[in-house]
C-alpha cells in the first residue's frame, strides 16, 4: 500500500491508499483515491522530541475510510512500525526515505 501526506480539509493528515479511480463529480471528471486514515500525531511524543518524532496510530480495517481528489496529495511518506510496550499499531513517519541504515534497537525513555 502507498502510504501519502494530504491536504484534507484544511489540515495536513495521512492516508494508506487502498486503490485510485476516475469518477464523475458535479460533472466533471476527477481523479480520486481511497484510504484509511492515520490519527493525528502524538502530541506528547512530538513535543518530548522537539517535533522531530511524529507517531500515529492506525487501526487497519477499522481506520476511517476517505475518498480524496489526487490533487490534494502532498507527496509519498513511509510509516514505520514504532515499537511501544503497549502494542498498539503505532509508527513513525519517515519524510525523505533513503537506502541508509537504521538503527531500531534504540528507544526512548518516555517516563521523565
Amino acid at each position: 500500500m502507498t502510504q501519502l501526506q494530504i491536504l484534507y480539509q484544511g489540515t495536513v493528515r495521512f492516508v494508506e491508499v487502498k486503490f485510485y479511480f476516475r469518477a464523475t463529480v458535479a460533472g466533471t471528471q476527477e481523479s480520486l483515491a481511497l484510504g484509511s486514515m492515520y490519527s493525528l500525531a502524538d502530541e506528547h511524543l512530538r513535543a518530548y522530541t522537539h517535533g522531530a518524532l511524529n507517531v500515529f496510530e492506525y487501526e487497519g480495517e477499522n481506520s476511517p475510510l476517505v475518498v480524496i481528489k489526487v490533487d490534494t496529495i502532498l507527496s509519498a511518506v513511509a510509516m514505520v512500525p514504532f515499537k511501544q510496550d503497549e502494542g498498539g499499531r503505532q509508527f513513525f513517519l519517515v519524510e525523505k526515505c533513503a537506502l541508509g541504515v537504521i538503527d531500531s534497537t534504540t528507544s526512548l525513555d518516555l517516563e521523565q
